[in-house]
């Protein structure tokens, strides 16, 4: 067990280390000379409760030492009120050193008078029994306050590891989001183009028709009277057709088109929102949440897109056929 001997000259051993460091910063070491600062004022203020809890209070019973108590009472709080200076000083004010060696010199006298002329007392003074008791509570106190760090350190450990691994959580769920964008979109541009297809298609149908028709006219100019009439009619007839079918399809194909574009913009829209969402989420639960609503969302609109294009298609294939397909009535002059 320490002795009261080398609670007084080795307690301070670990501060007067700090403070040589903590000097030898330059002004643009911000974080270091903070770092370094927390472990000084932690360090000092250990060490004054140390003695104003354990050591004084057995001291003052001893009417030789009540003075000697005062004394470094009095430093300990000039200690105090310089570190709260300190404490409130820009870490690369051009003074901080400046107050730091203040500080350092006070502390330094403080040790040597303690070395000097408290110890001695101390050692005259106290028994063996009140040594002892004053020594086991310092240990006590001393391990209870490791303790203490060792449990905030774990703490601020599984802190960081719980963030790093919803960080890393949030990261997998954004790449997962954005692959099902992705996917969803790309299904939406194939269906799109499914239905253009078709269209396409049937627009090539009809060109074909207008073509046929186009040569039947030139059949008209080697045939004569009745046959020629009635070639004529034929031919007047399927042209017509084929220009309303080709104009239906190409009414369509816009119709498609149009409704393919604002799906799109819609769809992006609301993917941009959900992700902003996401970002703003505070909690793994809350992160899920809007993970699921947004996968759920993607989900119906495909569907629900996949169906409107099926129907646009499906009705303008009908319209095209409808049209292709209804007969025409004979011109006033025929029936004569």
């Amino acid at each position: 067990m320490t002795t009261i001997r080398q609670f007084i000259q080795t307690s301070p051993a670990k501060a007067l280390g700090l403070f040589d460091r903590l000097v030898e910063t330059s002004d643009t070491a911000i974080k270091t000379r903070e770092r370094l600062f927390g472990q000084l004022k932690e360090e000092l203020e250990l060490f004054a409760s140390l003695e104003e809890q354990h050591l004084f209070p057995v001291l003052k019973k001893h009417k030789e030492m009540k003075e000697l108590v005062q004394e470094a009472l009095s430093d300990n709080k000039q200690t105090r009120k310089l570190l709260t200076e300190l404490e409130h000083t820009a870490k690369d004010d051009e003074g901080f050193i400046g107050k730091v060696i203040e500080l350092r010199k006070s502390f330094q006298q403080h040790v040597r008078d303690e070395k000097k002329e408290l110890l001695p007392a101390v050692l005259k003074a106290l028994t063996d029994e009140e040594a002892e008791s004053v020594l086991a509570n310092i240990e006590h106190e001393k391990a209870q306050v490791e303790a203490a760090k060792r449990a905030e350190a774990d703490e601020r450990r599984e802190e960081a590891r719980q963030e790093r691994e919803q960080a890393e959580s949030v990261q997998r769920t954004a790449d997962g989001i954005a692959s099902t964008v992705r996917s969803v979109a790309k299904g939406a541009q194939r269906a799109a183009e499914t239905a253009q297809d078709g269209v396409r298609s049937r627009m090539a149908t009809a060109t074909e028709a207008a073509q046929r028709s186009t040569d039947h006219v030139v059949q008209l100019f080697s045939l004569s009277g009745k046959q020629t009439q009635d070639t004529a009619v034929k031919v007047v007839d399927r042209m017509q057709v084929a220009a309303h079918s080709s104009t239906v399809l190409f009414h369509g194909f816009q119709e498609v088109s149009r409704e393919w574009f604002a799906m799109t913009q819609k769809r992006t829209q609301m993917n941009v929102e959900a992700l902003t969402g996401l970002a703003q989420c505070r909690s793994l639960p809350e992160l899920l949440a809007a993970q699921a609503a947004l996968l759920r969302d993607n989900a119906e609109m495909t569907l629900e897109n996949s169906r409107r294009l099926s129907e646009l298609s499906v009705g303008v294939i009908e319209e095209t056929t409808r049209t292709a397909s209804k007969p025409k009535s004979e011109p006033a002059g025929r029936a004569a």
